[in-house]
């Protein structure tokens, strides 16, 4: 006769498991209660009982600890790959703007995720990262304005691209960048901020309760 521990084992996890007034679990195959010892032959898993099932403890995701995730903290490689998405971010804008003749008002919150979500790669948690992650961002939405005025002078003039860097007078290019910054560009370039903080920071991961 199966012990209460083998019939915990194979009989509520077989497909085979039945239940009867009177005896309770009992074998399907057999309609009668457990004779096995030690091994059932016969036992097959009940694979929807096991997708049903609460998860285990083990399964449950678990949280690092603070001292952990310092340890993982990569500045160099948070700052390297938030430069680039600077820079690709910036250039894009120019791009974009100078193609279609107008500024949109969705590259900033665009170029505040991307630089953030860059600096994201350096696994941080303290402050200096979300720092320099809206830094960052600022500058792309500057280099960009920039970069998209110019592309507008060489339109405009039939000048190449660096003629146009060359030649140009940077002292009225300044004076138009501020006025930007000044008017509700600044508003944008607040989002970028904003996003380019939010998104520097290691996503963290908390446990959830099971399903049934």
């Amino acid at each position: 006769m199966a012990t209460s521990e083998e019939i915990e084992k194979y009989c509520r996890n077989c497909v085979s498991r039945d239940f009867v007034n009177g005896k309770g679990l009992v074998c399907k195959r057999t309609g009668e209660l457990p004779a096995f010892e030690e091994e059932c032959d016969s036992f097959e898993q009940d694979k929807e009982l096991e997708r049903l099932a609460p998860p285990k403890p083990e399964d449950f995701p678990v949280s690092m600890t603070e001292e952990e995730m310092l340890a993982e903290e990569n500045l160099p490689k948070g700052v390297l790959c938030a430069v680039v998405a600077c820079i690709v971010g910036a250039v894009a804008w120019g791009l974009i703007s100078v193609s279609t003749g107008r500024q949109i008002g969705f590259m900033p919150i665009a170029i505040g995720f991307m630089v953030g979500f860059a600096m994201r790669q350096g696994k941080g948690i303290r402050p200096i990262f979300g720092i320099i992650g809206a830094a960052l961002s600022l500058v792309s939405c500057i280099l960009g304005d920039f970069l998209s005025i110019i592309g507008y002078i060489s339109q405009d003039y039939e000048m190449g691209y660096f003629q146009v860097l060359a030649g140009v007078d940077y002292g009225e290019i300044f004076s138009i960048l501020l006025k930007n910054v000044m008017s509700m560009t600044a508003l944008f370039y607040g989002f970028a901020l904003y996003e380019g903080y939010k998104f520097s920071f290691r996503a963290q991961k908390h446990p959830e309760g099971g399903k049934i």
